[in-house]
C-alpha cells in the first residue's frame, strides 16, 4: 500500500473530525510501505492507552462534557485500528 492509499483509506474510515484529521497526519508523516500497519498499530495503541485515561479521569472529577469527549475520540482510534486490521 502506498502513502496516499493508506491516508484515502483512513479518510474514509474515520475522517471528517479535527482529531481524526490530527490522527490521520499523524499515521502518515513517517509512513514505512513495509510496516506501515503495525507502526500505526502501536502509535493508535499509546494513543488510545492516553485517551481514555483521560477520559476516565474526567469522569471520575464529574466533567462529564470532558469525558464524553475524550471518549468519542477514543471511538475514532478503535475505527481506525479496525481499518487498519481489515
Amino acid at each position: 500500500m502506498t502513502k496516499e492509499q493508506f491516508k484515502e483509506m483512513l479518510t474514509e474510515k474515520i475522517g471528517g473530525t479535527p482529531f481524526a484529521e490530527e490522527v490521520i497526519e499523524d499515521l502518515t508523516v513517517n509512513f514505512d510501505p513495509e510496516k506501515y500497519a503495525q507502526n500505526a498499530k502501536d502509535r493508535l495503541d499509546e494513543r488510545k492507552g492516553s485517551v481514555v485515561g483521560w477520559a476516565e479521569k474526567f469522569y471520575e472529577e464529574g466533567q462529564y462534557a470532558k469525558a464524553a469527549e475524550e471518549y468519542s475520540k477514543a471511538a475514532v482510534i478503535a475505527n481506525a485500528l479496525a481499518a487498519i486490521a481489515a
